[in-house]
């Protein structure tokens, strides 16, 4: 499948985007490349992509995820609380991957199991998850031990790199093998493509869908612990408006808010433009209320841009066959 390749012209004319960007803060804000502010941002650049690549692969399937943020507040929380209850670094990775799994197979099960869209399974977990935040702590978790912090001020490669950029990194090439080779990466793009045409091929469309979100979940988890430990102190807030700059990363890496098209490739860059945005924002001056309407006009231009690619690839590509689908998941 086509779709498949690692990247298409959209990465390129991205990357180009991309570099323009850079050469325009580095002539507008010369301050801006200091060392500290360049690890900042990788740090923030290695969670936004974790985070992204889960959502890409929902995305793809035709499916949206609109609780990640809360649900990233709800793990962020877990794990602090379990931190200062004395679980070691090496126990919080596996306990923020298992609730995410948990979690956002609730989802998938609603999304599958009884039919509900996707935005309205994902928004109403959302709230459930926004209203477990306060009954698990009053405000915030702080004074949190040296331990919990680990990977964010001790956990360094070369003495300079945050460990998580190495961490991003890991996942980033096993996701990029993954969309390339794997059959089940085939099943998604074919049920984002035509899910009706994916059934009638033999894919267990709702059992994939529902795997798709826990692997997401899973990424989320990961995603949590680079947050939730960045500092000695966790809120109720910390993935609020996430899910916003996932989606937005997503969409302007190229991945067809229809279904069945997208790379991790594009998705590497959209990470890394919306992981700019904040911080460049803040240090020209400008106000922050302005990222958010950044990050939204970003999904509304990218949006009607993969409408209009959709719509004209449907006018001179015939449907998958059955046959052909058969071919695609096997």
């Amino acid at each position: 499948m086509k779709k498949l390749k690692l990247a298409t012209g959209t990465e390129f004319y991205l990357a180009v985007l991309l570099l323009v960007a850079l050469i325009l803060l580095r002539v507008l804000a010369p301050g801006f490349y200091t060392m500290n502010n360049i690890m900042s941002l990788l740090n923030t650049f290695s969670y936004t992509l974790i985070a992204a690549i889960g959502m890409n692969l929902i995305i793809i399937t035709s499916n949206i995820d609109v609780s990640t943020g809360a649900l990233v507040s709800v793990i962020c929380l877990a794990l602090a609380a379990a931190g200062k209850g004395g679980l070691p670094f090496a126990g919080l990775l596996p306990l923020a991957m298992l609730i995410g799994m948990l979690l956002s197979g609730i989802n998938g099960l609603f999304i599958t199991g009884m039919k509900i869209p996707a935005i309205v399974a994902t928004l109403a977990t959302a709230q459930i998850f926004q209203g477990i935040l306060p009954l698990m702590v009053e405000g915030s978790i702080y004074d949190l031990p040296a331990s919990f912090t680990w990977l964010a001020f001790d956990a360094k490669i070369f003495g300079v790199i945050p460990a998580s950029v190495l961490l991003c990194l890991i996942v980033t090439v096993a996701a990029l093998i993954f969309m390339k080779y794997s059959r089940f990466a085939k099943k998604i793009y074919a049920i984002g493509n035509n899910k009706q045409g994916a059934r009638l091929a033999g894919i267990a469309v709702d059992k994939i869908v529902v795997i798709t979100y826990i692997v997401a979940g899973t990424l989320f988890g990961v995603a949590s612990t680079i947050i939730a430990t960045a500092g000695q102190r966790v809120t109720t807030t910390m993935g609020t408006g996430l899910e916003m700059t996932l989606i937005a990363a997503v969409v302007l890496g190229g991945t067809s808010t229809a279904g069945g098209s997208g790379s991790i490739v594009g998705t590497v860059i959209g990470a890394f433009i919306l992981s700019m945005i904040s911080p460049a924002i803040n240090y020209l001056g400008i106000s922050p209320n302005w990222s958010d309407a950044v990050k939204g006009a970003i999904i509304i231009i990218s949006v009607v841009v993969s409408g209009a690619r959709h719509i004209k690839r449907k006018r001179v590509i015939e449907p998958l066959t059955e046959k052909q689908l058969r071919k695609e998941a096997a």
